[in-house]
């Protein structure tokens, strides 16, 4: 619960709230430490009824306080995180130089072209009006006007050829733009992807698998489109702003004042709109990963839904979190309604001031009728690239809320390495387990100082009941996680010292549930190889040979391939299977274990398989009780394994009573032998399913 007990005062470490237990005694000093929440939601959740009155009241008294205290956790956005998520475009800067350039032209050309045009009707008008070209006049804006007049027609024909060339720059900002930000959003992808397939167990014991997919598919989307469109649309914002307010101050600096306060207010509001942008896109993420969480687990679980007629349940489940998912757009959607009528109001109010106080000005003769139709051009153009600007900030600010979970899955270091140790190629003395405790995450231990010895060369069966931690023992071994306290030795080498990747792939496994990867048949049989096309068919027949399969895959066009290891683990090999083909893998391994010298781990709670291993370690309670052969194990008077052999018997013996007294041929009643013997069991195995 987040709860520190020091001396005679009890402190929550997360709300601060340093108050004395208002029912603190010695006797129950522990056990209120136990009922000390740091959140009204935990509070709730306990029983009230095992607290006093008193000491309920003053929790949820002093708990209501914390939370209006607590500010929220958004954090600022630092220098770093914006490094960090442009360095995802340095692979292709080129792309996205070539892109920025087009883009500069294109946009140079676009505030050129408007004033030269502008230009022209004054030209046409004064042509019209005098008869001449400003004769009486001598300034250098009249000389421009002289030659313009004299050279009009090649004048329209440069402006067709830049009106060509913005085109075509556009064109080319797109498509380079386009396909850099394509090109960061897979290198985002593959970067996260390759961080998190090493990771530790403990890992994805950690964190929910539709979660990661969904940083994976929409996060990874929301980063890459900010560092390339987003930053298309930026630069060609900015630059058609800050071009535009030059034009402006050279066309009338007495219109551009008035309009600089109106930009002021649309630039402050778009800064403060962009921060709760931010804030409504990581509480977005958050709810479309946990929506995503629930479908994926649902759907893969799909059978277990539709068994236990769940539907409409899991329906209100995706309901309700599809419902917070439309909390959050809906304020999102207030602050951006609240944004966009504040931009509209601030660009008409522009635009009248414009025309009222240009109007003016032309009354004097400050302004000419072509320069206020150009000011005017320019300022809806200002106008235009504000919402620009402001959605580039937001953008930013939201594709930086989305890479925070991303970069932190990237830079995650696992807590168990990839690669680096011991090259161990073979196994000489065998496994030893020296004092190990274990336990998975957020979970209580499951091994408590466990040792015992597996050696080379020798069948080694782990059996126990359910949940008593065989295949963690395998687990382990794999070193798929880490124990808590003492050593696994490998010979006399410590396993956390040797290579975790050369290790497995020394180590053929077996697992509970067979697992089809969505390929071919020969790739699934191959994906453990190191080196699977070096593998010949004569090679491939043998093991499917010792496999009992060599019948099955004969028909079919591919060949197989397979690893050779020098150990072999097999968990609960045989549970998933029927009686027949259970029969024929028990075959295959005796016959692995009689021809090869093999190191073989076999977890099974099935007593057919393991008679013939040559070491039979029992575990119970987190503990090793027994070790030996099946013989010396049904020896022990009141033994672990002893009983769990009579209750396997005893549930076959109930199994043939029923299917003997069902039989039409049962003209007697069938007598329980004298002694159970394990013949019994294994003749009859395939009837109980055992």
């Amino acid at each position: 619960m987040n709860i520190a007990c020091i001396s005679r005062r009890l402190f929550c470490t997360r709300c601060g709230l340093r108050k004395p237990s208002p029912s603190f005694s010695t006797s129950n000093r522990f056990l209120y430490t136990i009922f000390y929440p740091k959140s009204l939601t935990d509070l709730h959740r306990l029983n009230s009824g095992a607290l006093r009155r008193s000491t309920y009241l003053f929790l949820v008294r002093n708990l209501s306080k914390a939370a209006k205290r607590e500010p929220a956790k958004v954090r600022n956005v630092r220098w770093k995180d914006l490094r960090d998520i442009f360095s995802l475009a340095y692979p292709c800067r080129r792309r996205i130089y070539t892109g920025l350039l087009f883009l500069v032209i294109g946009n140079a050309i676009g505030l050129i072209l408007p004033r030269i045009i502008f230009m022209f009707i004054d030209i046409d008008g004064d042509c019209e009006k005098e008869g001449n070209v400003r004769e009486n006049k001598t300034d250098e804006k009249n000389m421009y006007f002289i030659l313009a007049a004299k050279y009009l027609r090649v004048h329209y024909m440069v402006l067709f050829g830049l009106f060509c060339i913005a085109a075509a720059s556009y064109g080319i900002r797109h498509y380079c733009m386009h396909t850099a930000g394509q090109l960061v959003i897979n290198n985002l992808r593959q970067a996260v992807f390759r961080s998190v397939i090493h990771q530790d167990m403990n890992f994805f014991s950690k964190n929910k698998v539709g979660e990661i997919v969904s940083r994976l598919s929409t996060d990874a989307l929301i980063v890459g489109q900010s560092v390339s469109s987003n930053l298309t649309v930026g630069a060609r914002a900015f630059m058609s702003f800050f071009g535009s307010a030059v034009i402006m101050v050279y066309t009338s600096r007495e219109l551009s004042e008035v309009v600089t306060c109106l930009t002021a207010a649309i630039i402050t509001s778009g800064y403060c709109f962009g921060n709760l942008q931010r804030k409504y896109t990581l509480q977005m993420q958050e709810v479309v990963a946990a929506s995503n969480e629930v479908a994926t687990e649902k759907f893969s679980n799909i059978v277990t839904v539709r068994t236990l007629v769940s539907e409409l349940k899991e329906c209100e489940t995706y309901k309700k979190r599809i419902h917070q998912l439309w909390v959050v757009s809906r304020r999102e959607g207030r602050a951006a309604g609240c944004m966009i009528a504040l931009h509209e109001i601030a660009i008409l109010a522009s635009l009248y001031t414009i025309v009222y106080y240009g109007g003016q000005l032309m009354n004097i003769g400050t302004l000419t009728y072509g320069d206020l139709l150009a000011f005017i051009w320019y300022a809806s153009l200002c106008a235009l690239s504000l919402p620009g600007m402001v959605n580039f900030y937001t953008e930013l600010m939201k594709g930086l809320g989305a890479s925070a979970r991303l970069f932190e899955l990237r830079n995650r270091i696992p807590e168990v390495p990839v690669r680096g140790g011991l090259l161990k190629k073979s196994i000489t003395d065998g496994i030893t387990f020296k004092n190990v405790s274990f336990g998975y995450p957020n979970r209580p231990l499951l091994f408590t100082d466990v040792s015992f010895h597996i050696p080379a060369g020798k069948t080694t069966a782990v059996v126990g009941p359910s949940g008593s931690g065989k295949s963690t023992i395998a687990n382990l071994i794999l070193r798929l996680f880490d124990s808590n306290s003492g050593h696994i030795l490998i010979d006399n080498d410590d396993l956390k010292s040797i290579d975790p990747s050369f290790w497995r792939q020394q180590i053929g496994t077996v697992a509970q549930e067979p697992i089809l990867f969505s390929t071919t048949i020969r790739n699934n049989i191959i994906y453990g190889s190191k080196h699977p096309e070096l593998i010949m068919d004569v090679q491939l027949e043998e093991a499917s040979d010792l496999a009992n399969a060599l019948n099955f895959i004969k028909n079919l066009p591919d060949g197989f391939e397979t690893v050779d290891p020098m150990m072999l683990i097999m968990d609960e090999a045989t549970s998933a299977l029927d009686a027949t083909s259970e029969d024929l893998v028990r075959k295959a391994i005796l016959k692995l274990i009689k021809d090869s010298k093999k190191t073989v781990l076999i977890i099974a709670h099935r007593l057919s398989t393991i008679k013939y291993a040559d070491q039979i370690v029992v575990i119970n309670n987190g503990r090793v009780e027994e070790i030996g052969t099946f013989d010396e194990l049904m020896l022990i008077e009141d033994g672990v394994f002893k009983n769990l052999v009579e209750k396997q018997t005893k549930k076959l013996y109930g199994i043939c009573v029923k299917q003997r007294s069902n039989s039409p041929r049962s003209l007697r009643p069938y007598r329980q032998p004298s002694e159970p013997v394990l013949s019994l069991h294994i003749a009859h195995h395939r009837q109980a399913g055992l």
